[in-house]
């Protein structure tokens, strides 16, 4: 979680680093003097070893007095310098930066470049003055922008605008962390910065992709919003539930909501979903917390909400919605129906569940969001070049050496924690032994096996 921070990756990062140890090296002297000097007074001047009439009461001594009074003002004047001058060059904002705006809030950051682009990670040229303009929707809560490679960290604050700089020395992927406790989706909240050769980024930038690494450009303005908006931090699209409701069969379901402190059922319809997007409190779906979802009325105009609606119905397989016909049936014969509905839904998944192909399984499933596969490394290890090759993983707290073969293959998916690689943090992944069918995991095998 702190990728490049034992290198210096921006251009004050090393004077950062100077100030930090030359203020713990002061701090760690003074302690060794004070707490030394305490030894040797208790051991030296011991009641068993001081007769009273050796006690003297020193009443003054210039010496001293100036000694103590003149090497810590020296100290502090040390301390002050380096400081100051780190802190800046961290907040003098360069002229001729490249502008980006980014966009805090419950859990995720969105960044916005000077052409309208939107990403949710963030893709700096190297070498280029990057200036960051930041803040939070109003009725979110504090966020704060942190970058450790960089040793750049700044608060991110509803309904104010804050701002930082960097100037990246070297190509490479790092890390990017709230480091203000926001909510329960606190430690989710992550991203990263990727710092390009000058020429990859001007690619990618007059291009349509989200992101460099992608093959294509998103097939709708939809889902570029659900990417951006930080919609995939709550909803899933495979039916897990994260904190919010799964967008996978959402349009058309009946659903139970809490509206004005009065419990009611109500149909999924493109009603529903535009008042849940502008007004997230006025209906809140059975079983899920109140007061998380931000209001999105100031981040999409219109043409934009139609857009994200249009994109949620599509996650019912092109928009069908069967069930919407379900509440007058269930009313005149809610015994005969309920046997009914009870057997075909799940069905349904069953069939889709066999069709997917792995790449499909992949990016259903988020499995991009922690692995790779261009051999960049994200929160789990990259998938490119994994099948057959040599690994250290920590199993029951020892390290021992394994091959990825297709058992390994297998149970990371299955147990994730039960052998994790060293130099990545355990508990991220979900076992997915519990959430997929045997056939969905082989072809997931399958899959990885391929990525040479």
């Amino acid at each position: 979680m702190l990728e490049g921070f034992n290198q210096n990756v921006s251009t004050y990062a090393a004077d950062v680093d100077r100030a930090f140890w030359i203020t713990t090296g002061i701090s760690i002297a003074m302690f060794v003097l004070v707490a030394g000097l305490m030894a040797l007074f208790i051991v030296r001047y011991h009641h068993t070893k001081v007769q009273p009439g050796e006690i003297r009461n020193i009443r003054d001594h210039l010496g001293l007095e100036i000694a103590w009074t003149v090497i810590p003002t020296i100290l502090l004047f040390v301390i002050f310098y380096y400081g100051y001058t780190s802190f800046r060059d961290l907040r003098t904002m360069p002229k001729d930066a490249f502008t980006v705006d980014v966009l805090g809030k419950r859990w995720s950051w969105t960044f916005t470049y000077p052409n309208g682009k939107q990403t949710d990670e963030l893709y700096v040229p190297v070498g280029k003055n990057i200036k960051l303009i930041m803040g939070a929707p109003d009725g979110d809560v504090l966020h704060s922008f942190f970058v450790p490679a960089f040793r750049v960290k700044e608060d991110v604050v509803p309904g104010r605008k804050t701002h930082i700089w960097f100037n990246a020395t070297k190509p490479g992927r790092y890390d990017i962390e709230c480091a203000e406790y926001c909510g329960v989706r606190h430690a989710k909240m992550l991203s990263k910065v990727e710092v390009m050769k000058a020429a990859d980024f001007d690619t990618w930038y007059a291009s349509d992709k989200l992101s460099p690494h992608d093959t294509a450009a998103p097939k709708s303005k939809g889902e570029m919003l659900y990417k951006t908006l930080g919609c995939a931090s709550c909803h899933s699209l495979d039916g897990s539930i994260i904190v919010g409701p799964s967008f996978a069969g959402l349009f058309g379901k009946n659903v139970t909501v809490m509206t004005g402190g009065k419990t009611r059922r109500t149909v999924v319809d493109d009603a529903y979903l535009e008042r849940a997007i502008r007004e997230p409190g006025a209906d809140v779906a059975e079983g899920f917390p109140d007061g998380v979802m931000p209001d999105l009325s100031d981040q999409i105009d219109a043409e934009q909400l139609k857009a994200l609606v249009t994109f949620i119905k599509e996650q019912n397989g092109g928009g069908a919605v069967p069930e919407a016909a379900a509440p007058a049936a269930t009313t005149t014969m809610e015994p005969a129906a309920a046997p009914a509905t009870t057997e075909a839904e799940p069905t349904a998944p069953q069939e889709a569940s066999a069709a997917p192909d792995g790449a499909t399984l992949f990016n259903a499933k988020g499995c991009g969001a922690c692995h790779s596969l261009d051999g960049t490394k994200k929160l789990g290890p990259t998938l490119k070049g994994l099948y057959g090759s040599k690994l250290t993983v920590v199993t029951d707290g020892k390290s021992r050496e394994v091959t990825a073969d297709e058992a390994y293959l297998r149970s990371s998916v299955e147990t994730p924690n039960a052998d994790v690689v060293e130099g990545f943090a355990p508990g991220l992944m979900p076992p997915f032994g519990k959430m997929l069918s045997a056939e969905e995991i082989e072809t997931l095998v399958t899959y990885m096996k391929e990525l040479k």
